[in-house]
C-alpha cells in the first residue's frame, strides 16, 4: 500500500512529514510502529543493510510518538490509523539521536549539542538537574552518563518514561576503524549505551538501528537486555524495511517486473526476499526507466575492499561467472570490530558475515551453515567494480572507452594487449593463469556496463566470456601458453580464435543485428597477446 503521487519521488529525505505534507510517494510501513509497541522487549536493535529505509522508519516512529507535536493528520489513510495502538499517538517524549554524522573530530561535542536541544524541548530550565546543567555548561565535561541523566530528567519532569531512538548506532565506529581515535571512541560509546540502556528505570523503550550487530566485547558489554533482530533470523520485522514484491507490484508495470527483479530483488531478510528500495525509487525516478547500479553509486564498499584477499576474490569470481554458484560458510551474528580493523586478523566468517549484513551478498540457511551468493545484477556490478578497484587498481578507468573502438580490430588488439599487460603487471601469477585473465576481463566487462555471460554452453562447446552491447557483440577465448615468446603467444591467439570458430561460440549472436567480434587472448604470466577479428571478414 502507498500514499502520495507515484510521480513524486524523494530519495534524499528521511523525514516522514516531508513525504506526507508534500504529497510524495510513501510506501506504507507504519505497521512497524505497531510491531514496536507489541514487542515485549525494552531494548531493541534492528540491523539492516544500507539504504533500506531504516532512518525513515525511525523518523516515522518518532513523529508518531512525540508528545510535543500534533501529527494525527499525517497518518491519515495509513495502516497505523486503523490500529488500536493509534490511541498512543503523540503521547511520549522521545530522545531521538542520529549517529550518522558523528565524526572522530567532534563526536562528543555534537552528541552534547543534540542532547541539549532535546532537553530544552521537554524540560523547563528550573527542572533540569544539576548534573545536566554542569554537563551542558562545561565544554570539558563529556560524561558518558549524560544520556542516562537526560532520560531521568525527562521522566521526572513529565512523569512519562521517554523512548530512546538511535539511528545508525554503529556508523561512527565502522567509519573510524583505522583511526587512532578508534579505541577512545569505542570505549566512550560503550559507556554511553551501557549507562542509558541497562537497568534504566526511566526508560520507556529503546530502539536502535544499524547495519551490523557489534559484539558485546566491542560495544554492548554493559547491555544485557538487548534483543537483536538481524537479517539472518525470521521475525515480525522482516517486511518493515525496504520493499516486498507486493509493494513493487503497486509501482511497476507488469511487463517491466521481470527485469527489475533480476536487478534489484533477492536481498533476504529472515524468510523474506526484498527489493532494494533505494534502487527501485531511483529507477522509478529516472526519465527512461534505466536499470542501473544506483545503490553502488552511494559508496560503502571501502571496508570490504580492504578485506578482499586473493582466495575471497576467487570465490567472488566464481559467483560472477555462475549466478547459481554459492559459497558455503558459517556466519557469525556478532561482528568483532577488532577482526575488521586489520585484514590479517579477519577470517572468512567475519568477511562473509560483513558482506551479508551489509547487503552485498544474500544467503540461504542450510543446517548450521549458510550458502552465500550474489543476489542480483546490481550487486554483481558492485562486486566487479570492487574487484577491479582493489585487485587490478581500477584498470577499467583506463580502459573505459577501449571497446567503443573495437571496429578498428588491429588498433584495438594492440591497445588492449598493452593495457592488460600493464594492469596485471603487479599481479602474482602462481597457478591457473587463465583464471586471472578470465576474472580480470569478467570484472572489466561488468564495470563497463555491458551484458556479460561466462562459461556457458553455446554452439558446440562452452565459451569463456560473451559480451553483448547495443553496438557490438564479442566472444573472448583465453589460452595459456608454455612460454612468453612472441611465437608462443601468436600461436596461442590463433588457437583461441580457431576454437571460437570450430565450436561456433558465436552461434546465439547470429540473429542480433550488430557486428560480432572474436577475441583470442594468449597469456603467459604477466605477458599477453590479444588478437581480434570481426566475424565474417576476410581473416
Amino acid at each position: 500500500m502507498y500514499v502520495g503521487d507515484k510521480g513524486r519521488i524523494d530519495i534524499s529525505s528521511s523525514q516522514f512529514s516531508d513525504f506526507i505534507s508534500k504529497g510524495n510517494l510513501y510506501i506504507d510501513k507504519t505497521v512497524f510502529i505497531e510491531h514496536i509497541f507489541n514487542d515485549t522487549n525494552t531494548v531493541i536493535l534492528l540491523t539492516r543493510p544500507r539504504r533500506m529505509g531504516k532512518s525513515l522508519n525511525l523518523n516515522t516512529l518518532y513523529t508518531f510518538l512525540d508528545c510535543k507535536q500534533e501529527t494525527v493528520d499525517l497518518f491519515s489513510d495509513l495502516y497505523i490509523e486503523k490500529s488500536p495502538l493509534f490511541s498512543e499517538v503523540n503521547k511520549y517524549p522521545v530522545i531521538f539521536l542520529s549517529f550518522k554524522n558523528l565524526s572522530e573530530e567532534d563526536y562528543k561535542r555534537r552528541f552534547k549539542d543534540s542532547l541539549e536541544k532535546i532537553a530544552r524541548k521537554y524540560i523547563p530550565n528550573e527542572l533540569l538537574s544539576s548534573s545536566m546543567k554542569k554537563y551542558f555548561n562545561d565544554d570539558n565535561n563529556n560524561s558518558p552518563g549524560a544520556l542516562l541523566d537526560l532520560s531521568v530528567d525527562i521522566h521526572s519532569a513529565l512523569g512519562i518514561r521517554p523512548f530512546i531512538l538511535i539511528d545508525e548506532y554503529d556508523k561512527p565506529l565502522m567509519d573510524n576503524l583505522k583511526s587512532p581515535e578508534f579505541t577512545n571512541m569505542k570505549a566512550w560509546f560503550t559507556a554511553v549505551l551501557g549507562a542509558a540502556l541497562k537497568d534504566n528505570a526511566s526508560l520507556g523503550k529503546a530502539v536502535l538501528t544499524g547495519v551490523t550487530k557489534i559484539a558485546k566485547e566491542n560495544m554492548f558489554s554493559g547491555v544485557n537486555n538487548l534483543m537483536v533482530y538481524d537479517i539472518l533470523a525470521k521475525s515480525e520485522y522482516d517486511k518493515d524495511f525496504s520493499l516486498t514484491e507486493q509493494d513493487v507490484k503497486f509501482l511497476i508495470e507488469p511487463y517491466r517486473l521481470s527485469d527489475v527483479k533480476k536487478w534489484y530483488n533477492n536481498m533476504r531478510v529472515g524468510n523474506t526476499l526484498l527489493f532494494n528500495i533505494f534502487s527501485i525509487m531511483s529507477y522509478l525516478r529516472s526519465v527512461d526507466k534505466t536499470l542501473d547500479g544506483y545503490w553502488s553509486m552511494t559508496g560503502g564498499t571501502e571496508l570490504l575492499s580492504s578485506l578482499l584477499s586473493d582466495l575471497r576474490a576467487k570465490e567472488i569470481a566464481n559467483m560472477l561467472e555462475n549466478e547459481h554458484y554459492c559459497y558455503i560458510t558459517k556466519l557469525n551474528r556478532h561482528l568483532n570490530l577488532e577482526h575488521l580493523r586489520d585484514a590479517s586478523y579477519c577470517d572468512d566468517i567475519s568477511f562473509y558475515t560483513l558482506a551479508v549484513q551489509a547487503g552485498y551478498l544474500s544467503f540461504n540457511n542450510i543446517d548450521t551453515d549458510y550458502e552465500v551468493f550474489i543476489p542480483n545484477e546490481e550487486s554483481r556490478h558492485i562486486w566487479a567494480r570492487l574487484v577491479m578497484d582493489t585487485r587490478y587498481k581500477g584498470a577499467d578507468n583506463q580502459l573505459h572507452d577501449i571497446f567503443a573502438k573495437i571496429s578498428d580490430v588491429d588498433s584495438f588488439s594492440i591497445r588492449l594487449t598493452a593495457a592488460v599487460s600493464m594492469a596485471l603487471s603487479y599481479y602474482d601469477f602462481v597457478k591457473q593463469v587463465e583464471c586471472v585473465y578470465h576474472f580480470f576481463f569478467l570484472g572489466l566487462v561488468f564495470t563497463l556496463g555491458y551484458e556479460c555471460k561466462s562459461n556457458q554452453e553455446a554452439g558446440m562447446g562452452r565459451f569463456d566470456i560473451l559480451i553483448k552491447s547495443p553496438e557490438f557483440s564479442a566472444v573472448i577465448e583465453f589460452k595459456s601458453v608454455a612460454s612468453s615468446t612472441n611465437k608462443a603467444l601468436e600461436t596461442g591467439t590463433e588457437a583461441a580464435l580457431k576454437q571460437i570458430d570450430e565450436k561456433e561460440y558465436f552461434h546465439d549472436l547470429l540473429n542480433i543485428e550488430v557486428p560480432i567480434y572474436k577475441i583470442g587472448i594468449a597469456c603467459h604470466g604477466k605477458k599477453c597477446l590479444v588478437k581480434a577479428i570481426r566475424h565474417g571478414s576476410k581473416e
